[in-house]
């Protein structure tokens, strides 16, 4: 079903109209994706046992919920309902990928999926959203992006302090990690839905149509993938050995 776009709505963003169905499943996508890092978060808090870890997970928890919010706002004021589904079939295996961390009582490996793999996806791709669309909506992306990129610093040195340790115990689970959750993401923005329905864009697949509004999975995957590459290659893991591991991931 086509959205309804208020006459208010229409003169203000009267760029925004012929797209609206775009940035419905785009800001779909980026809400669902806010929730499940609220939801990560808030187990993480539950597995945390130093008071300072456990604020520090809620108040993440929160600033993730206040995301959300913010694309549901920028969805309004296009005319448009912002639906999520954190149920969707690759958000779910995401979460069920970081839940068995939390089941493990894995703080590490729960810093790894969402700091660095999950976050490293959220700040590229709002970045580059940001960068085209327009007034508020642009705005609220890239504002966005960059407190992702803040939580990354903050995980950072504990991650990197955790590597010293043991750097190929801890490589070895990156990889792991990075074979289940990482292979998600690459389906998400591979070039065609081959698993079928993502099961939050409203209608059809919004890939195709990516073009109408100046992007394309394409871009999207490769600067996530370079952001997630920088992640790495900071906390230390040789770039010939990342490059590999990003070599096999689904296209």
């Amino acid at each position: 079903m086509q959205p309804v776009i208020s006459l208010n709505s229409a003169i203000e963003c009267t760029s925004l109209s012929p797209s609206a169905a775009i940035w419905q499943d785009i800001l779909a996508q980026a809400m669902t994706g806010e929730l499940i890092a609220a939801m990560n978060y808030t187990s993480l808090a539950e597995i945390c046992d130093d008071p300072g870890e456990v604020a520090d997970a809620l108040e993440h928890a929160e600033g993730e919920r206040g995301h959300a919010a913010a694309f549901a706002a920028e969805g309004r004021k296009i005319g448009v309902d912002v639906p999520n589904n954190v149920g969707g079939k690759h958000w779910k295996r995401l979460r069920e990928a970081f839940m068995c961390c939390i089941t493990a009582r894995d703080f590490i490996g729960c810093l790894i999926v969402q700091e660095i793999m999950l976050e490293s996806f959220a700040v590229a791709s709002y970045a580059r959203v940001g960068k085209v669309a327009p007034g508020s909506l642009g705005r609220t992306f890239a504002s966005i992006a960059a407190e992702e990129e803040d939580h990354v610093d903050h995980a950072m040195a504990i991650l990197r302090k955790e590597r010293a340790l043991d750097p190929q115990r801890f490589d070895d689970k990156v990889y792991g990690l990075h074979l289940e959750v990482m292979t998600t993401l690459a389906k998400m923005l591979a070039k065609e839905c081959k698993d079928g329905h993502c099961e939050v864009c409203h209608g059809s697949c919004v890939k195709p149509s990516l073009f109408e509004v100046s992007l394309s999975t394409a871009e999207l995957r490769g600067v996530s993938l370079q952001q997630y590459l920088k992640t790495l290659d900071v906390l230390g893991i040789p770039g010939e050995v990342t490059l590999t591991w990003v070599a096999q991931l689904p296209v």
